[in-house]
């Protein structure tokens, strides 16, 4: 397990910015490691969905519907990048809305259950997980997943993980 800094970059919705935004970090030398894309219009759907399902929705469904509008022109970028003050620096400067998280990475076995020993551990040490990607190849012999939680509690994850 390993303390870094995640980027979240907001892009417009449209053909080629994400090639954009790779060829800035290209240019100053910045890998990426890891990369989650949400579109910003069917994360707002989902939860829409989800309260309908639950009868949660407390809002009217014309408020949702002029958040779907107002976020069907934007994705949210998770990247996790080998230089990530220099990746902000880059982007800011591009004019790019730019926002930096800490989070934990693992790399894992890559067998199966090895994710859930790890979100186990985390949810007996009473730490919810805010969300979670990562991947592997699949004859790869590790795993790379970052996990998102409140800062607060990495020193709980930590001691809960110590014997993994």
């Amino acid at each position: 397990m390993e303390k870094r800094i995640q980027l979240s970059v907001i892009l417009t919705n449209a053909p080629g910015e994400l090639s954009k935004l790779c060829d800035i970090l290209k240019e100053e030398n910045i890998n990426i490691l890891a990369m989650s894309i949400q579109n910003a219009k069917d994360s707002v759907k989902e939860l829409y969905n989800m309260r309908e399902k639950t009868g949660r929705r407390i809002a009217l469904a014309e408020s949702y519907r002029g958040i779907l509008k107002d976020s069907s022109d934007y994705s949210l970028i998770r990247l996790l990048v080998d230089k990530p003050k220099e990746a902000e620096k880059v982007l800011v400067k591009v004019k790019h809305i730019v926002d930096t998280d800490p989070i934990l990475i693992f790399k894992l076995v890559n067998q199966p259950g090895m994710l859930g020993k790890v979100t186990k551990r985390i949810g007996e040490a009473h730490v919810n997980i805010d969300y979670i990607y990562g991947s592997a190849m699949e004859d790869a012999k590790e795993s790379i997943f970052v996990i998102h939680i409140a800062e607060t509690d990495f020193d709980k994850v930590k001691d809960s993980l110590e014997d993994l």
